[in-house]
C-alpha cells in the first residue's frame, strides 16, 4: 500500500511540475513583432539578438519583419502591424510629433558620399555650380548634399538638382544623366572603381550634420506595455554590445537573416559608428544623445521637411532608457 501511495505521489508531483512549467512559459513568453531594414545598419542588432538568444533571455518571442525603408516601418507600426521598428535618419521626421518614440540610438551614419566620374573634371564641391546633381529627396543623401553646398557657399539654385529614387542613383551617374550623385552605402557598388571619385563624405561635415539611426515604438504601445518595452530594449542593448566585440559574427547573422552575401555585407561595416550600451550610457551622461537628435532635427528644418523645431525630449524616452541601462 505504501508503495502505491509513493508511486502516486511521484506521478502527481511530475504532473504538477510539468503543468507549472507550461503555465509559467505561457505567462512569461511575450510575442513581439519587430521591423528591421535589410542592410547591416538596420538588421545587425536584431539579427544578433535573435541568433544569440537575447530575446529569449528576456522571455520574448520575436517575429521579425523586413522593410526597405524606415517610412514604411513607421507606418506599419502606427497601424499596429508591428510593435517595434528600426529606422534610419530619414524616417525620424515622422516621429517628431511624439506619436512614436525613440527607445535606443543604434548608431551614427558615415556612409553618405558625393561621387562623380573622373572624366567630369569636377574636383571640389565648389565645382558643382551649374552642374546636374542627383539625389533622393528627403533622405540622408539630400541632407548631406545641402550641408556640403552651404559649406561651399552654394545653394540648390546654383545646381540643376534631380530627384532620383535611391535604387536608380548609380545608373543615373553611370549613364551620364547626372554629373554628380549624393548617395550612401551600400548603393555605391558599381561606382567605386577607378573611373569614379568621391568629392566628399559625411565625416567632412560632422560639426554640422549627424545622422542618427534608432529603435522606436509608438507612445501608446510604450504606455500600455512598459515591461515588454524594457525587455525588448535590454535584448537589443545586449545585442549591440555583442555586435561591437564580434563584428564578423554579426555579419554572418545578417547574411542569414536577409540572404545577402557575406562579402557584400562586410562592405557595409564601415558605413556607421555602431553603439554599445556603454557608448549610449556615456552619451546620456554627457548630454551628447540630445545633441545628436537636435542636430538631426536641424537637418530636417534646413531641408524644409518640418516647419518648426520642437524639444527632442518630446520624442525620446530618455528616462526609460537610463533606467534600462542601469539594469544591464
Amino acid at each position: 500500500m505504501k508503495k502505491i501511495i509513493y508511486t502516486l505521489f511521484i506521478i502527481i508531483s511530475i504532473i504538477s511540475c510539468s503543468s507549472k512549467e507550461e503555465k509559467e512559459d505561457k505567462v512569461q513568453k511575450t510575442k513581439i513583432r519587430v521591423g528591421y531594414l535589410y542592410e547591416f545598419a538596420g538588421a545587425s542588432a536584431v539579427a544578433v539578438a535573435k541568433e544569440k538568444g537575447f530575446f529569449e533571455e528576456e522571455n520574448l518571442d520575436a517575429e521579425l519583419y523586413e522593410f526597405f525603408n524606415g517610412h514604411a516601418a513607421i507606418l506599419s507600426m502606427i497601424s499596429e502591424e508591428i510593435d517595434f521598428a528600426y529606422i534610419g535618419h530619414a524616417a525620424h521626421n515622422l516621429i517628431i510629433d511624439g506619436k512614436a518614440q525613440i527607445l535606443i540610438p543604434n548608431g551614427i551614419s558615415k556612409g553618405e558620399k558625393i561621387i562623380t566620374a573622373k572624366s567630369n573634371n569636377i574636383n571640389t564641391i565648389s565645382d558643382l555650380k551649374g552642374k546636374t546633381v542627383a539625389t533622393h529627396f528627403g533622405t540622408s543623401g539630400e541632407a548631406m548634399l545641402l550641408v556640403a553646398l552651404e559649406n561651399a557657399g552654394l545653394t540648390k539654385k546654383d545646381i540643376n538638382l534631380l530627384n532620383i529614387n535611391i535604387t536608380n542613383l548609380e545608373n543615373t551617374l553611370i549613364n551620364k544623366e547626372a554629373d554628380v550623385i549624393s548617395t550612401w552605402e551600400p548603393y555605391t557598388t558599381h561606382i567605386s572603381g577607378s573611373n569614379y571619385k568621391m568629392l566628399a563624405d559625411i565625416t567632412n561635415y560632422s560639426d554640422k550634420i549627424i545622422l542618427t539611426s534608432s529603435f522606436v515604438s509608438t507612445l501608446e504601445y510604450i504606455n500600455n506595455h512598459r515591461e515588454t518595452v524594457s525587455k525588448f530594449s535590454r535584448a537589443i542593448l545586449k545585442a549591440m554590445d555583442y555586435r561591437k566585440d564580434h563584428i564578423d559574427e554579426a555579419v554572418e547573422f545578417v547574411s542569414k537573416l536577409n540572404g545577402n552575401s557575406i562579402d557584400a555585407i562586410k562592405e557595409e561595416i564601415d558605413t556607421g559608428i555602431w553603439f554599445s550600451s556603454s557608448d549610449i550610457s556615456n552619451a546620456c551622461e554627457s548630454g551628447d544623445i540630445l545633441k545628436w537628435y537636435e542636430t538631426q532635427q536641424q537637418v530636417f528644418l534646413h531641408s524644409q521637411i518640418i516647419d518648426e523645431d520642437v524639444p527632442v525630449t518630446n520624442y525620446i524616452q530618455l528616462e526609460l532608457l537610463r533606467s534600462i541601462l542601469n539594469t544591464l
